[in-house]
């Protein structure tokens, strides 16, 4: 999953479906999110280095042999470097809304030029959102939801409605799971830590889908099309969609990826 979200936001009926057709799926919470680890960045700071390594540990644990690896947004990060570090341990990488670079994202997030990059950064209206959320955070639970799901909305895009009732409702789950959800932000310091992966992705030999969102907010279609051309053997397929998928395009998305993960 993305930076800050828990395993939860892998739909249930999504991963149900993956196993009805063969699939043992795992889906966990990255260190500093749910039930995972809670961890003091100061005295021990990470980056996506690490959190790769997170992931091959429980590969590891649970004995998984060649696994397909599926990341969406920073979880992509994750896969691509699994792939590049350990190409005899992961068969096939899923990279759903990512990047080879997210330095523009976090320049234009922390409100910098991204001139300098040859990818672009997120819409405006969600750099908006991010610094009205910057200036007034919100004080109470309620409003912690709202500010949430009205970032979920914008990373929605495309044409068909936000899903609200099921965002929220994983929100309101994620809450109860973590004992403390700012914590998540640490994932935005790992990342910022960490260098592009746009050469790296060039040595990736693994089975490769990208797919991505026509109306990406965050992440816009440049970016999955520059994964796809310069990845040995992936493959693109675009969606109408925005950043997210879940509870929204879900059946499009794992039609992709069955059809990817099941070919020979």
């Amino acid at each position: 999953m993305g930076a800050m979200n828990q395993g939860v936001f892998w739909p249930d009926a999504f991963c149900e479906a993956l196993a009805r057709a063969g699939f043992y799926v795992v889906r966990y919470d990255h260190r500093d999110t749910g039930k995972s680890s809670k961890i003091d960045f100061q005295a021990n700071p990470y980056d996506l280095n690490t959190l790769a390594e997170d992931a091959v540990d429980i590969i590891r644990s649970y004995g998984l042999v060649q696994p397909v690896i599926v990341g969406l947004s920073m979880g992509g990060y994750i896969a691509q470097l699994l792939a590049a570090a350990y190409p005899t341990l992961v068969k096939r990488i899923v990279l759903i809304s990512s990047t080879a670079d997210h330095r523009p994202y976090m320049a234009a997030t922390t409100g910098q030029s991204t001139a300098a990059f040859s990818l672009p950064g997120p819409e405006q209206s969600y750099l908006d959102y991010v610094m009205a959320a910057s200036l007034n955070p919100p004080q109470t639970l309620d409003a912690v939801l709202q500010s949430m799901s009205d970032g979920w909305k914008l990373s929605y895009g495309g044409p068909r409605p936000y899903p609200k009732i099921q965002v929220e409702q994983a929100l309101r789950l994620a809450l109860q799971r973590s004992s403390d959800m700012a914590a998540g932000f640490h994932h935005g310091w790992a990342v910022a830590a960490s260098p592009d992966r746009l050469q790296l992705v060039t040595r990736i030999t693994a089975a490769t889908m990208v797919i991505h969102g026509r109306y990406d907010p965050l992440l816009p279609l440049a970016h999955g099309q520059y994964l796809a051309s310069h990845m040995a053997n992936a493959q693109l397929e675009i969606v109408e969609m925005g950043h997210s998928f879940m509870w929204s395009w879900d059946q499009e998305v794992l039609a992709i990826m069955l059809k990817f993960m099941q070919s020979r």
